[in-house]
């Protein structure tokens, strides 16, 4: 059959090579699909040998993270059903009555409401300084390095030293503390900032957030320069003052910041045991003892080491706790 071309007309393939095409077709779809197969085949083999390589390559971390962390938590567990009086001596087991004698003893809820306290001084005082010192420090233009510098230069202090500072700075006769109110005139107000139940473990916190605020403030000043100005602007032209600025665009802008610095304060919080241990060793009458101090205590002094791993569980439950509450409120103040 021959088909004839006229000018303008299109030449259309003969009816018989329909099947051959098709036919053609159809093999091009079976290589596709048997190359797609074979691909996903293969695919399939690549992720699982990245799976083996990842592994091999995290061995090393996993070793160590299970011989430094997970070892040390089971054996803290298996300790706390056990009484030992030494690390050289035989453990037997006893069952929960560990757990029975911390319960009875007064020493440990008293410890537990003083780590509670001790951590709400610290978010205050620590953060609440350092928020006030970014925003006074953010307004300045020649001075701020310098102030950034000074303000932030006591978090380099190690906690210990620290102590020793605040220690004099609290001596009762040749304090800084108690001088400088006698020279100005308010000699009343003198204490004995670390012999009085009322006060110690106040005054023990304002070394330590006095340590602490420093790196707070370097983060709000963060946060602060992150702020639109635009936002400032369009405050200013609605009429708001300082104080509205400060309320409506400054803190909502600094609220991402803020639980990162809650966050960071409650975990500083919680480690509090170096400051507590120089300056006042938990007294006096246990007046500044905290979950930490007390476990050193028992552990490292009394050699009572099944209490003093059941007090290890009981600041991890406790830091459980305060995790899990932190977590709604943040999730909660982002809605």
């Amino acid at each position: 059959m021959v088909i004839r071309q006229t000018p303008g007309s299109k030449v259309v393939a003969p009816l018989r090579d329909a099947p051959a095409v098709a036919g053609h077709t159809g093999g091009i779809s079976a290589r596709m699909s048997e190359r797609r197969t074979t691909g996903a085949a293969s695919t399939d083999g690549s992720s699982a040998g990245d799976a083996r390589t990842a592994l091999w390559l995290m061995a090393p971390a996993l070793a160590l993270y299970a011989v430094f962390t997970l070892l040390p938590i089971a054996a803290t567990f298996w300790l706390s059903f056990n009484s030992s009086a030494g690390f050289n001596t035989s453990a037997s087991f006893v069952g929960f009555d560990n757990y029975a004698k911390a319960a009875q003893d007064p020493i440990v809820w008293k410890s537990l409401v003083h780590t509670v306290l001790w951590l709400a001084y610290h978010v205050v005082m620590a953060g609440g300084l350092g928020l006030l010192l970014a925003l006074a420090v953010s307004r300045l233009r020649i001075t701020q390095v310098f102030f950034r510098t000074a303000f932030f230069l006591p978090h380099l202090v190690s906690l210990a030293v620290v102590g020793v500072i605040w220690a004099n700075i609290y001596d009762p006769f040749f304090g800084l503390l108690n001088t400088a109110l006698t020279r100005i005139g308010l000699g009343a107000f003198t204490q004995g900032w670390l012999s009085d139940p009322t006060l110690v473990l106040f005054s023990v916190n304002v070394a330590s957030s006095w340590q602490g605020f420093g790196l707070y403030m370097l983060l709000f000043i963060a946060g602060l320069q992150n702020i639109d100005r635009s936002l400032y602007d369009a405050a200013e032209v609605d009429g708001a003052n300082a104080f509205q600025k400060l309320i409506y665009v400054t803190l909502p802008g600094l609220r991402e910041v803020t639980t990162f610095v809650v966050s960071l304060a409650m975990i500083n919080g919680l480690k509090g045991f170096a400051t507590v241990f120089v300056m006042t060793n938990g007294g006096p009458f246990y007046q500044s003892e905290l979950i930490t101090t007390y476990i050193y205590r028992l552990a490292f002094q009394s050699q009572d080491h099944g209490l003093a791993a059941v007090l290890c569980i009981l600041l991890s439950l406790l830091a459980i706790t305060i995790t899990i509450l932190f977590n709604r409120w943040r999730a909660r103040l982002s809605q």
